[in-house]
């Protein structure tokens, strides 16, 4: 086998081996920027379900300060908005022991 050919193939191998690393460095780095993704859509969603109980109880309180009396609605709107908030403490909870951990 002569050099130039020799050369050649250790020139192509060595080209492969580098398009190998950065492709795994790709997939990693998206394989993050997926995870924050996802974690910015609970995120998002867990926001909304606090938002939407707390505009139902604050309809529901004004209603019954308008009325003089409470009805069945601001009870249920009250639940509602306890589970959104321990929810949205779970996630949080989450993602902190998440980023402690280095995932």
């Amino acid at each position: 086998m002569e050099l130039g050919s020799i050369i050649t193939s250790l020139i192509s191998a060595m080209a492969l081996i580098t398009v190998a690393v950065i492709e795994t460095r790709n997939g990693k780095r998206q394989a993050a920027a997926d995870h924050r993704a996802e974690v910015r859509k609970e995120e998002s969603r867990l926001s909304m379900a606090m938002m939407d109980a707390t505009v139902g109880l604050a309809m529901d309180t004004a209603e019954a300060l308008k009325n003089g009396h409470t009805n069945g609605t601001l009870e249920g709107n009250m639940q509602r908005a306890r589970e959104a908030r321990a929810a949205y403490h779970r996630f949080l909870e989450k993602s902190v022991s998440e980023q402690i951990g280095g995932q």
